[in-house]
């Protein structure tokens, strides 16, 4: 019996960008958490990954340069400054990245974006996110948690007046009866390289990813910093 050639396999190309100049938290991407740098925690779980092809750290900053290399950190360039002011789209580092190895010679099938404010997200998030990826045909998987606070009870300011956000009817909705409502986490992008090519992150059929709200934690303030270094002290009590 002829055996059925197996397609290769997708390479899988992990973009870890951690630009300088953090408002909130000064210096966020190296400050401490748990004894190791913020950064440490994402380039530990990538290289655990057992999906992830290549790793490499996207910085505009020597100083995050050498503290990535020194905890396993692949930093093969430095981002121009160009690209990585505060209101530089993400799309411009994730080509930059791509088009860099790629012109090495290695074809990348869909990248990987992992921010370097989530910590808790595991290299068994990142698998499982592929696994998703690979088993639902996605153009793109985004990493999400379920929403606290709905947005049906949300309010606006117009002219001075307090309204609600969609209407009266969607204010006066009890919570069993409210339709789930999940926001978007940043803990992990999986993308189609035909789309990065298009200057986009978000294909045709989007799949979600769902995280729990302690996996999702995001670092963008000093709070929550000290929530993340409190829960670190809870596990190993």
């Amino acid at each position: 019996m002829t055996k059925t050639p197996q397609a290769p396999k997708p390479f899988y190309l992990a973009i870890i960008p951690a630009r300088s100049g953090s408002k909130r938290v000064p210096d966020k991407n190296t400050t401490l958490l748990g004894g190791m740098p913020l950064i440490a925690h994402t380039i530990k779980a990538a290289a655990s990954s057992r999906k992830i092809d290549r790793t490499v750290v996207s910085t505009d900053s020597e100083q995050i340069a050498r503290i990535a290399r020194e905890w396993g950190g692949d930093v093969p360039f430095l981002r121009p400054p160009e690209i990585a002011g505060d209101t530089s789209p993400a799309i411009e580092t994730i080509l930059h990245a791509v088009n860099t190895i790629e012109r090495d010679g290695c074809r990348v099938d869909a990248v990987v974006l992992l921010q370097p404010t989530s910590p808790f997200r595991t290299a068994a998030h990142i698998d499982a996110a592929l696994d998703l990826f690979e088993s639902s045909g996605a153009d793109t998987v985004t990493s999400i948690r379920e929403l606290s606070e709905h947005p049906y009870w949300c309010w606006t300011i117009k002219d001075g007046d307090f309204k609600p956000y969609f209407s009266k009817d969607h204010m006066s909705m009890g919570r069993e009866t409210l339709p789930p409502a999940f926001i978007e986490n940043g803990a992990i992008f999986v993308v189609r390289r035909s789309l990065v090519a298009k200057n986009t992150i978000y294909g045709e059929r989007i799949v979600p990813y769902l995280m729990s709200r302690e996996s999702s934690l995001d670092i963008d303030t000093l709070d929550d910093l000290r929530l993340a270094e409190f829960l670190l002290e809870k596990r190993v009590q």
